[in-house]
């Protein structure tokens, strides 16, 4: 820690407190001993850049783990967890997909919770918006699939130091897809007369 501390120019205290708010992964472990990945100094990076345009740590976090943070703040989880009490079925469907995941103590823990909160804006239940995510969520897979498999495709070193890491092509992935979206969207609104 002192060395991935002193490469980024702050103190191990610092990078203790990025490892407790979320802003920095744990360290990789052989054994005993903690190693900082290429990954982590980008994520560092990004992190104390952001700060120094004047953003909070939470904006920062906002901005780099969106869906960490509104778990974070949101008690979607709970609402989550009581929705489905019961529905196995829409449980396994929904942990298959990716949208959800079991803890060890029994709960879920909502891994998409801008999808969820988007879904329940419709004015529907939250069992009728997990089941609609599900469904959606299972459509879309090969396409998500083709995607990252173009991505490890192009990406030059997936295992070693200069290619991106698993973590950080998912990522990509999630920002073409948005990116191409947001594109199609607006397109098809420059189509449509108004009124």
């Amino acid at each position: 820690m002192d060395e991935f501390a002193a490469e980024i120019g702050v103190t191990t205290r610092t990078v203790r407190a990025y490892h407790s708010r979320g802003l920095l992964p744990p360290p990789v472990r052989a054994g005993r001993t903690p190693y900082y990945l290429r990954g982590h100094l980008v994520r560092m990076r990004q992190v104390l850049w952001f700060q120094r345009q004047g953003l909070s740590l939470d904006a920062v976090q906002a901005l780099l783990e969106p869906d960490a943070f509104l778990s974070r703040v949101l008690t979607v989880g709970r609402g989550v967890t009581e929705a489905i009490r019961g529905r196995a079925d829409l449980t396994e469907s929904m942990v298959q997909s990716g949208l959800l995941a079991r803890r060890a103590d029994g709960t879920v823990e909502v891994c998409a919770p801008r999808a969820l909160l988007l879904a329940s804006a419709q004015g529907t239940s939250t069992v009728a918006a997990l089941a609609r995510l599900a469904e959606v969520a299972q459509e879309i897979a090969p396409q998500a699939d083709a995607v990252l498999e173009v991505l490890w495709r192009a990406n030059p070193c997936p295992t070693g130091n200069s290619g991106l890491t698993l973590d950080e092509l998912a990522a990509l992935a999630i920002e073409v897809i948005r990116a191409r979206v947001t594109h199609v969207v607006r397109q098809q609104s420059l189509l449509v007369p108004p009124g």
